[in-house]
């Protein structure tokens, strides 16, 4: 079996007919063969085939592909399992069903290590819990800089205008005493008599 097909890796085929004595394989093509997958057939992870730039310091990958093993698998099995009939009359069918539900049971245990449509599920959860995350910190963030902003903004107008009248009092009381001291001389000081 062909884990990827591609046009420079077609699927295999056996080489008929006859088929009955057919010993080798010839590529297949789309006149006679179906591709469950035709999608990007890359050799990186399958998430990182889609990454976004949620925060300026956070990048989560969140692609996926049909062939990764555990849909293929999950796919493969579905396949023979809806690809087979049996008939009323056939005496064998009972027998034919169960043993076929038992081998396509056995094939969707997937062995210990291998990959799982769970941890394929839990991978994009992980990214779907980062990105959760980011929103929340964002929402914090503009709710913070919408107060400072609305603070500026929408300043009472009353307490603005009270707090220049005191600024201007304090800057003429300032320059006035400034205006005294520039008067101010040595003989000013001392007086008449001296």
């Amino acid at each position: 079996m062909t884990i990827n097909s591609s046009a420079a890796s077609p699927p295999l085929r056996v080489n008929g007919p006859p088929f009955a004595t057919a010993t080798s394989l010839v590529a297949g093509t789309s006149a006679n063969t179906l591709s469950w997958y035709t999608g990007e057939v890359g050799s990186t992870p399958a998430r990182s085939t889609a990454t976004a730039e949620i925060d300026p310091s956070t990048r989560v990958s969140f692609g996926m592909r049909a062939n990764e093993s555990a849909l293929r698998t999950t796919v493969e099995n579905l396949a023979v399992f809806s690809a087979v009939s049996f008939s009323p009359s056939d005496s064998n069918a009972s027998a034919r069903y169960a043993a076929l539900t038992q081998r396509i049971s056995d094939n969707l245990i997937m062995p210990s290590g291998s990959q799982t449509v769970a941890n394929i599920e839990a991978e994009i959860a992980g990214v779907q819990a980062a990105m959760k995350t980011t929103t929340d910190q964002h929402t914090q963030t503009t709710a913070t800089l919408t107060d400072m902003v609305q603070n500026i903004e929408g300043a009472n107008t009353n307490e603005v205008g009270s707090q220049i009248l005191d600024l201007q009092t304090r800057l003429q009381a300032s320059l006035q005493v400034t205006a005294m001291l520039a008067r101010v001389n040595l003989a000013s000081v001392l007086g008449p008599n001296a």
